[in-house]
């Protein structure tokens, strides 16, 4: 009798570790594609900074003052970062006349940010995070997506992949 106790609860536990190994996978594959809670306070003497684009030339934040400005973090190898880059470069297209500046930063070596933007049709700059900024900004997920009035103010911010019509709604908001 004691050992159809002891077998019983074996297969209890076994369940139950069954069920949370599930639970993690779920929250794993939950977190990769939807960004987690990121940044903090970024205050206003925080916000510029200066990186390298893909051609070695230093651009600044600080340099699209008064224009609206999409700051985006991400990387080549995240699936919603993917997935909204289509809709970042036609909204570009389209608003670049407004005053409307995308920026892209990711801390991926240069060779492969050349490919894929050259792939993708990235025509907005792309600066590479090889000071840290993410870690600054205190970015623990991507994408994520800052946009500036003209006056250099963080007036939205998202986790995880915007849809173009969401971005689009926030640009029509700030203009």
């Amino acid at each position: 009798m004691a050992k159809k106790n002891f077998f019983k609860n074996r297969e209890i536990a076994k369940y139950f570790f069954v069920i949370i190994i599930q639970a993690l996978l779920i929250a794993s594959v939950i977190f990769i594609f939807s960004g987690c809670r990121v940044s903090g306070n970024v205050s206003s003497s925080d916000v510029d900074f200066t990186l390298d684009d893909l051609s070695g030339k230093e651009i600044s934040l600080s340099d699209f003052k008064g224009k609206i400005v999409v700051l985006n973090f991400w990387a080549t190898w995240c699936p919603p970062c993917i997935a909204e880059i289509p809709d970042f470069v036609d909204i570009f297209n389209k608003y670049k006349n407004k005053d409307v500046q995308f920026i892209g930063v990711s801390d991926e070596d240069i060779s492969t940010l050349k490919s894929f933007t050259a792939y993708y049709d990235i025509n907005y700059p792309i600066l590479i995070d090889d000071k840290n900024i993410m870690t600054a900004w205190g970015i623990r997920a991507i994408p994520t997506t800052f946009v500036f009035d003209r006056n250099g103010k963080i007036v939205f911010e998202n986790v995880g992949m915007m849809t173009g019509e969401q971005i689009r709604n926030v640009i029509e908001d700030v203009l």
